[in-house]
């Protein structure tokens, strides 16, 4: 998930030239070593939203028509119940500014008056500490619906260069004619990196993840970006790479060889983010009324272990 102008970032290919990305030539071998971790925030959700840890979205509560969703973030969208947080999901029109801090008739980035009407409300909560190097987990059940696009992430910008890993996104899948296929609706786990308004991604499908809890983690370092489903490794992204495209890890890196510097890795620390957004369009859901929500368990961060 992401601000509006994140959408249009370029995807980097492991086919594009990389005559002008930055080179480097190792000094030493690489090293390699299995992280022992510590827990440093834990989050089970068993009293009320803590608002001196979470805050909802700041830099608009609504959604702006530049945006592929449409809807409005509120807390009263969120629920805790029996050591769960759910973020609940409602067709319902309401008037409100989309920057509660500025005027009515103010005219925003996309064009319109600040004060506008949206037609469904959900939730979006984020950390107001920022988190660097770690692990980074997730226990939840994902929504089931069309135009329901859950995301657990971390986003952070650092004199105006965006960073940002998404552990998981779903939304609407498509057919090879483009149109909207069921039949993969909450199976494609979308698992993307972002860094100065560049984007690497890739997709893992596998069972539907609506029908019960799973387990989402990211491990994130100086020179990897692990991802993870239920304890099982799905994708690797590292800051080294060959002059293709491909991915050098740690352990492989050579005292003396050149390798090229990923242009899509993030480095600066990001707030932990967790919301459900509704998708628009041809996208946006077909039903009158929601029957789903998005469940949240728990969520953790690790430093690895200092020696």
């Amino acid at each position: 998930m992401k601000k509006y102008f994140i959408l249009l970032f370029t995807i980097v290919s492991p086919y594009l030239s990389f005559s002008q990305k930055q080179k480097i030539v190792a000094a030493a071998d690489g090293k390699y070593k299995e992280d022992k971790w510590v827990l440093k925030f834990e989050e089970n959700f068993d009293k009320p939203l803590d608002l001196t840890i979470w805050k909802l979205r700041e830099y608009s509560q609504g959604s702006l028509s530049t945006e592929g969703v449409e809807g409005y973030y509120t807390l009263d969208n969120i629920k805790i119940e029996n050591g769960i947080c759910k973020i609940i999901p409602k067709k319902e029109t309401l008037i409100r500014k989309a920057v509660s801090w500025q005027p009515d008739s103010l005219k925003l980035s996309d064009g319109l008056p600040n004060i506008r009407t949206y037609y469904n409300t959900s939730s979006w909560i984020e950390t107001k500490k920022t988190y660097s190097y770690g692990k980074f987990e997730v226990r939840c059940k994902i929504p089931k619906e069309k135009g329901f696009w859950p995301s657990f992430w971390m986003y952070g910008e650092n004199k105006g260069v965006n960073n940002e890993i998404d552990v998981f996104e779903f939304w609407n899948e498509e057919n090879i004619f483009g149109k909207y296929n069921s039949k993969k609706l909450s199976m494609v786990n979308h698992m993307t990196a972002h860094y100065n308004r560049k984007m690497s991604s890739k997709k893992y499908e596998g069972p539907d993840y609506s029908k019960d809890f799973h387990t989402y983690a990211v491990v994130w370092d100086s020179t990897k970006i692990e991802w993870y489903v239920d304890g099982e490794l799905k994708r690797i992204h590292t800051k080294y790479i060959t002059k293709s495209g491909k991915n050098v890890e740690a352990k492989n890196v050579k005292a003396g060889v050149t390798y090229y510097l990923n242009p899509v890795f993030p480095k600066d620390p990001m707030n932990i983010i967790l919301n459900l957004a509704i998708q628009k369009g041809k996208n946006k859901p077909d039903v009158s009324t929601y029957n789903s929500l998005f469940e949240i368990d728990y969520v953790k961060y690790y430093e690895a272990e200092s020696k």
